[in-house]
């Protein structure tokens, strides 16, 4: 039977386009129940609240993890920096209150966008580990 760090290092192992497309289809599928909690805009705060946590889970923004930002929401570098700069330490928990208060499918959704941003520039440490188990929580 296959562990979470076996999961995980799938994912780490994992083609950046694939990783990429991974990440795009579970954002589709969030923005939906994104909007129903945060209508004021629209989904897109619930959504980078997601994203960025995943990106700050090990303290440090990369350059694959910046360009994955960039390619999974289709974005200029620009608007980039702006939601980069937005991000906030009270993200996370915000993530995890949202996937904890969502059906399965849409925690398994934020848990599959979170992994693959985590995993993008192969490897998975500790902060980032313990974010995604929180979630599956």
């Amino acid at each position: 039977m296959a562990t979470f760090n076996d999961f995980m290092q799938k994912f780490v192992n994992t083609d950046y386009s694939l990783l990429v497309g991974l990440a795009q289809e579970a954002a589709r599928r969030l923005l939906p129940p994104c909007k129903a909690v945060d209508s004021a805009h629209n989904g897109h705060f619930m959504l980078t609240s997601i994203i960025l946590s995943a990106i700050a889970a090990d303290g440090v923004l990369t350059g694959l993890e910046r360009k994955m930002l960039r390619d999974v929401l289709d974005l200029d570098d620009d608007y980039v920096d702006k939601l980069i700069s937005m991000y906030d330490s009270k993200m996370p928990d915000l993530v995890d209150h949202f996937a904890d208060n969502m059906p399965e499918e849409v925690k398994g959704d934020t848990v599959m966008l979170v992994a693959a941003i985590a995993s993008v520039d192969e490897k998975i440490n500790r902060d980032e580990t313990a974010f995604i188990r929180k979630l599956m929580e």
